[in-house]
């Protein structure tokens, strides 16, 4: 909201004098508030664990409930843009389990996002690491999603550039950008033939050891968009919070922004919280820290878990669940 809104007239004189500045003092007081709730601005996604992602995780027994018809997540729904689930969800799931996820976010005016398995396995390398789906997974997906009457709104790859450049390990591949970009294409291509709205975005991590990675994703954003004609949209910085972020995503914000792509940050828990309200707290806590700092301040606020934490996702009114998080650091409207 525009700071002119809050600025009043000069206080009159005599009688008037005592209203004016009681009216002054209300509004510098509702500035204030707005200004310590820097949430105004970013785009909020929300994305929880499903069963056919993670299916030994308990949190996935409680993914559909968020889209039964009267699913207890107003406060949170009216505060969120976007909702992503994961490859493995859209491929795997039934027919009606998609549609559920499709009606469900149509009703509450939310877009659909897909966490990106975006590279495609070969029998050189890819098969069983993270960020590699199965030949013709993204056709199916489009399919699917487009026969049920959906439409897939983002694609967020899950760390092309830390799991098919960098990592090393088993069938790990350690390609160029350029191979990673040029590999992806024609499932880019898939998906924007099926969805022409669709925007792309990366997923990258920071800790200890991506401090000199930031290049790296740069150059696979230019590399991406000469590959496949798409800019890419968005990237997002997935944080291990016990290492030295701050540095980082003050870099990141500063340059990407720089570079014309929205940067946004995911918040989430800690794998060793051993409760929910733990997990939640930690969650909301590391965005106010975030927010607060305006050289680090996202353009998309990211609240997502992948971890056994939290075991429920509705209602947004209990401590504890995925969709209170976005109550607790955003507040209601």
């Amino acid at each position: 909201m525009r700071l002119s809104k809050f600025r009043s007239p000069l206080c009159a004189r005599h009688l008037r004098i005592f209203r004016q500045v009681w009216r002054c003092a209300l509004g510098l007081t509702a500035m204030a508030g707005l200004l310590a709730t820097p949430s105004f601005a970013a785009q909020v996604w929300l994305s929880g664990v499903d069963a056919y992602a993670q299916p030994n995780n308990p949190s996935g027994s409680a993914f559909m409930q968020l889209f039964e018809p009267d699913a207890q997540w107003n406060a949170a729904a009216a505060r969120v843009q976007v909702f992503k689930v994961s490859t493995q969800f859209l491929h795997r799931a039934t027919d009606a389990e998609i549609s559920a996820v499709i009606d469900g976010l149509r009703r509450r005016n939310i877009a659909l996002a897909m966490e990106g398995l975006m590279l495609p396995a070969s029998v050189r390398c890819g098969n069983g690491v993270e960020g590699y789906s199965g030949p013709h997974v993204m056709e199916q997906i489009a399919d699917r999603v487009k026969r049920l009457g959906g439409a897939i709104r983002y694609v967020a790859m899950d760390e092309p550039v830390w799991f098919g450049n960098h990592q090393r390990g088993q069938n790990s591949c350690h390609d160029s950008v350029e191979a990673l970009a040029q590999q992806m294409a024609p499932n880019v291509h898939t998906l924007k033939t099926a969805f022409p709205a669709i925007e792309f975005g990366d997923i990258e991590p920071i800790n200890d050891h991506t401090r000199d990675q930031l290049s790296a994703m740069l150059e696979f954003a230019r590399a991406f968009q000469t590959a496949t004609g798409e800019k890419l949209a968005f990237v997002h910085a997935d944080i291990i919070w016990e290492n030295s972020w701050q540095p980082q995503l003050i870099e990141w914000a500063a340059r990407l922004q720089s570079a014309g792509m929205r940067f946004g940050v995911v918040f989430n828990g800690d794998p060793q919280d051993d409760t929910d309200t733990g997990w939640t707290a930690h969650a909301a806590d590391r965005y106010a820290a975030v927010m607060s700092d305006p050289r680090m301040r996202p353009d998309q606020a990211v609240f997502q878990t992948w971890m056994p934490r939290p075991t429920r996702t509705v209602p947004d009114s209990e401590a504890g669940t995925l969709t209170s998080v976005v109550v607790d650091a955003l507040g209601r409207k």
